[in-house]
């Protein structure tokens, strides 16, 4: 925090002075306060108009990259005129911008097949539910009892082993949840690599 404060000043000055700004953020534990359950979170009214006299400013771009499904990005940020990038950028849809990596669509089929396979292993596990994303799943338990957790991350693993093991999903961890991904090669790093080279200026 102290390194933060000590070079602020500079960093104060590179915004003022820069023709052109891309604010790039995230929506769980950014804009909104991280909730039990992710219906539950709320852009607070203060930080909606903050962001939106940020989008007022011609020079100030904004996009939002969540791990939450694209429609769902968009429908709890609710501001026009922003770039929401969903499932960790493997859908972005925005005012230049309107993008889905191809290789994860044809995966799924898959995913599809997924969400209903958890949701069977699960359904003996009150508390865990199974979020459906689309092109993506999350496996909440962060209202599964303490001591059902490691037999709920053994049922996770049987239903995913196999299409996991043929390269098919990807699984990470987060804090009490399982993010089911198709198996391909491009997340968060990768659509704001994307987000930066649109938004630069062409020369």
């Amino acid at each position: 925090m102290e390194h933060l404060v000590s070079v602020w000043p500079k960093i104060a000055e590179r915004i003022r002075s820069a023709d052109r700004v891309l604010l790039l953020t995230d929506f769980d534990g950014t804009l909104s306060p991280i909730a039990g359950r992710p219906e539950e979170a709320v852009l607070p009214e203060g930080t909606k108009q903050a962001v939106h006299a940020l989008v007022a400013r011609w020079q100030v771009g904004v996009a939002v990259v969540s791990g939450r499904a694209l429609s769902d990005i968009r429908n709890k940020v609710g501001i026009p005129g922003i770039t929401y990038a969903g499932n960790h950028g493997l859908e972005i849809d925005g005012p230049s911008l309107h993008f889905v990596y191809a290789p994860a669509e044809i995966l799924r089929p898959v995913i599809r097949h997924l969400y209903a396979a958890l949701n069977e292993a699960l359904s003996g596990f009150p508390g865990a539910f199974v979020e459906d994303k689309g092109i993506a799943l999350s496996v909440h338990y962060r209202q599964v009892a303490e001591e059902r957790a490691a037999g709920l991350k053994r049922a996770c693993e049987d239903v995913i082993r196999g299409p996991r093991s043929e390269g098919k999903v990807t699984v990470v961890e987060g804090k009490q949840v399982y993010e089911v991904r198709p198996g391909v090669v491009w997340d968060k790093e990768n659509a704001v690599n994307l987000l930066m080279a649109c938004w630069a200026p062409s020369t």
